[in-house]
């Protein structure tokens, strides 16, 4: 099994809806472009902020061919398999495989809730099941689990898992996983107002939903963080960005906010599929006046 370097900046691509609520690839595609063009390491379609859990497994299936026909191997592409069905993520995980995918992501299964030893045994269960590296994806918000040391002890010895997205929120648990796992995990920032420090602290890449709309920003901050090592400048550029990160991050309305990023932007993601609703008036003119600060402060430094 060939172990991917997770390395710049993954866009977990948003799936945009028509006016009907079906999936749009036109503008899917063009999403693709723009995240190209606008210099993304890879791009991972199938994530939270792709709402995965809103298609059918067909769309599923549909969207991780598309993506990856459109792709056409100019970048790494890594695919989102969460389900609570196991055999759903392994059927997924084989297709991202027949689709040239190079790794898959996978939380723990929501709202079963299992144990620590469950938890482990469930990941050997796919790992001897799959032929791709797995990413593994906390984010205990969410699954109401939490991918804790004592789990990672436990599926040390799979040498497909080789990755930790981090979207626990906890700082201090990325400095335990720097002093427990360092060198046997790679580590991606999956906290977007935590970027510079995960760079800080070693971190190559990021899992980054707003990299949908500013994926410029985002590469620029990785260049100067982890190529550059200029974190004067990382700093400054997080300054200029952090008004926005924070009011995704804290906001409530993540995927939301993304998808209207997107259409600030030029791309017309559509809405939410139920039950999730949209923005109001009042929080769309207040992203907007973040986005276009930024923006601005960006052209100016």
């Amino acid at each position: 099994m060939k172990i991917p370097h997770f390395e710049g900046i993954i866009n977990v691509i948003t799936t945009p809806f028509d006016a009907d609520g079906a999936i749009d690839y036109d503008v899917l595609e063009r999403h693709v472009e723009f995240v190209i063009a606008g210099g993304v390491h890879a791009i991972m379609p199938g994530g939270s902020t792709g709402e995965y859990y809103a298609q059918t497994f067909a769309e599923r299936k549909r969207v991780l061919e598309f993506v990856a026909n459109r792709v056409r191997g100019r970048v790494p592409i890594y695919a989102g398999v969460n389900s609570m069905q196991v055999e759903e993520i392994v059927s997924l995980a084989s297709v991202a495989a027949e689709f040239g995918y190079q790794s898959i992501m996978l939380a723990a299964p929501p709202y079963a809730l299992p144990s620590g030893p469950e938890l482990v045994a469930h990941f050997r269960n796919v790992a001897t099941r799959t032929s791709l590296p797995i990413i593994l994806y906390n984010f205990p918000a969410r699954t109401g689990v939490d991918m804790d040391l004592a789990f990672l002890e436990g599926i040390a010895d799979i040498e497909a898992i080789c990755a930790i997205k981090e979207s626990s929120g906890s700082f201090g648990r990325m400095l335990q996983h720097v002093v427990r796992f360092e060198g046997r995990y790679q580590r991606i920032c999956g906290f977007d107002d935590q970027a510079l420090d995960q760079f800080l602290w070693g971190a190559r890449s990021w899992i980054a939903g707003a990299s949908n709309f500013l994926p410029a920003e985002h590469v620029a901050l990785y260049r100067a963080c982890v190529i550059h090592s200029d974190w004067q400048k990382g700093k400054e550029l997080m300054q200029t960005m952090l008004p926005l990160i924070y009011l995704l991050e804290n906001g409530g309305k993540y995927i939301q906010y993304v998808k209207y990023g997107c259409e600030l932007a030029g791309i017309p993601a559509g809405l939410m599929r139920p039950p999730m609703g949209g923005l109001t008036a009042a929080e769309k003119s207040e992203f907007k006046q973040l986005y276009e600060d930024l923006k601005a402060g960006w052209s100016a430094g």
